[in-house]
């Protein structure tokens, strides 16, 4: 791949991305049911945490097209892009599993549902979201004795952490999503099919087993190749290819891209306060189209009217006598009478 290329594809899907995450959180702020339900702070922290991760990746791009793709490497962007990019990508993964083990316990435990998934408890969840994926820096500092980014390079210490949080978050997500599907298996093999509700109950599980095998295919196809080039890179001693590099890299980054659509935006409730709000703006636009139309209409309307008046004020002026408020004599009208009969006005 050329260079002005990749920055060029990491900068369109960082921007989709970013307007994902505004919308996100627009619709979940506008919408009071959504913000009433107890795992909205899992989809703020997934899109907050989402929109910094795709902010700072945009910039670091910008960046490099504008100095022609030589990257000056500085201890402050060491930090930013190997340390800070990957917390982020470690507690965007681990917002995702908490909402794959809220639809767990709400399909498959839905007495004690209400007793184990509370507002509260999903904050203080969402806090051991952000707090965990400090490890990043604890460990390979406590392994290695220096902070990752103290000589400019990180160690195989913090690539080894990085891997183990993310492996583990995107396994937790795949198990609850496989048992809620082996679940739904089970007692969709025991129900019949005489009734409606049934039949609709089959439907549900179905879907249910094809989100638990996109999930699946999701992590493979997209996430698991750029943890198997992180490792390839790591044992190699960087000699990796970097078109394979940035392949991994951009699947990756596509995975992030549907992070949002596919986790948090499966939510019929969503999917309706953002048609409600995109018809609005809408009609918002065809209301004042209209209005500027019958404005311009009216202005039109007014412009011929006052010249049609003008013109009939013009063809009823005599000839040879301007206007006045002195009635004429009776010999003058008959001669005005006789003139304009002769010389007709035409309007």
């Amino acid at each position: 791949m050329n260079c002005p290329l990749v920055p060029a594809l990491y900068m369109t899907l960082s921007l989709l991305t970013m307007i994902e995450c505004v919308l996100t959180i627009f619709i979940y702020s506008m919408e009071r049911r959504l913000r009433k339900r107890t795992t909205s702070p899992f989809v703020y922290s997934l899109a907050v945490s989402i929109a910094l991760l795709s902010a700072i990746s945009f910039i670091f791009n910008v960046k490099l097209l504008f100095y022609s793709c030589r990257n000056k490497r500085t201890i402050e962007w060491c930090v930013v892009l190997s340390i800070f990019l990957r917390y982020l990508h470690v507690v965007s993964c681990f917002c995702v599993t908490c909402l794959a083990l809220y639809r767990y316990l709400y399909l498959c435990w839905p007495l004690h549902y209400p007793m184990l998934v509370t507002k509260r408890r999903c904050c203080y969840v969402t806090l051991a979201c952000w707090t965990l994926p400090i490890a990043l820096v604890a460990v390979p500092s406590a392994i290695d004795g220096q902070a990752p980014c103290a000589d400019m390079r990180v160690t195989v210490s913090f690539y080894a952490t990085y891997i183990a949080l993310y492996i583990s978050g995107a396994l937790a997500t795949f198990v609850a999503y496989l048992l809620v599907a082996l679940e739904f298996r089970r007692k969709r093999h025991a129900l019949a099919l005489s009734s409606d509700v049934a039949r609709s109950d089959r439907l549900v599980k179905g879907r249910t087993e094809r989100s638990a095998l996109s999930v699946l295919a999701l992590y493979a196809v997209l996430s698991l190749p750029h943890i198997i080039m992180l490792l390839v890179t790591r044992m190699s001693n960087g000699r990796a290819s970097a078109v394979n590099l940035d392949c991994a890299s951009l699947l990756n980054r596509l995975h992030l891209l549907l992070f949002l659509p596919f986790y948090a935006w499966a939510n019929k409730l969503f999917r309706t306060a953002l048609i409600t709000r995109a018809r609005k703006m809408c009609c918002r636009k065809y209301n004042a189209d209209s209005l500027r139309l019958r404005k311009e209409v009216a202005r039109i309307t007014t412009t011929a009217l006052h010249k049609r008046k003008r013109k009939t004020v013009h063809c009823s002026i005599s000839p040879g006598r301007e206007h006045s408020s002195t009635p004429l004599p009776p010999q003058e009208k008959l001669g005005i009478t006789q003139l304009g009969r002769k010389r007709s006005c035409t309007c």
